[in-house]
């Protein structure tokens, strides 16, 4: 629970707390419900090259601003985490990416963002286009799988080896 909520977000009364389902959580009296705090969704996408190289960025913005990473970014509303992974894979190399496959969903906390974040992973079966970094990459390459630098998130690396080891 954020105990760093203190108002409804709907009618801006002060939240109190009440016990539902064997949880503590924040509860609006003026409204009579229950505010639910849930993880925020973001999307990351796994390409390989044709010479089975992976793909990451640069990162130039917080957090891990100097590290890298896969390209990601957050699921905005309106579209799918399949369609925020192409997204972001655009916005960040320029490469548009078709085929694409879940990977897996990593629950990961983030003392950065104050919440909680659920990392959704795609594979995509190809690409097209040339990289261009851009939005909040300043580099972007593709990595021979034995020479990856330190990464910036866990949660990454976890989808990276995972599909690794099934790729085989």
């Amino acid at each position: 629970m954020d105990a760093g909520k203190k108002y409804c977000p709907w009618c801006g009364k002060p939240l109190t707390t009440r016990a539902e389902d064997g949880r503590v959580r924040l509860y609006c009296e003026a409204e009579q419900r229950f505010l639910y705090e849930n993880p925020v969704p973001a999307s990351t996408a796994v390409l390989f090259d044709d010479k089975d190289r992976i793909l990451l960025v640069l990162r130039n913005r917080e957090p891990g601003a100097g590290e890298w990473s896969l390209p990601g970014g957050f699921v905005e509303n309106g579209e799918s985490p399949e369609d925020a992974a192409k997204r972001e894979l655009l916005e960040e190399t320029g490469l548009s990416a078709y085929g694409p496959a879940l990977i897996d969903v990593i629950y990961q906390e983030s003392v950065f963002y104050g919440t909680c974040l659920l990392i959704i992973g795609y594979s995509f079966e190809g690409f097209s286009g040339d990289i261009t970094p851009g939005d909040d990459a300043s580099d972007a390459r593709f990595f021979p799988l034995d020479e990856l630098p330190p990464l910036a998130f866990e949660s990454h690396r976890t989808i990276m080896m995972k599909i690794v080891s099934l790729r085989g």
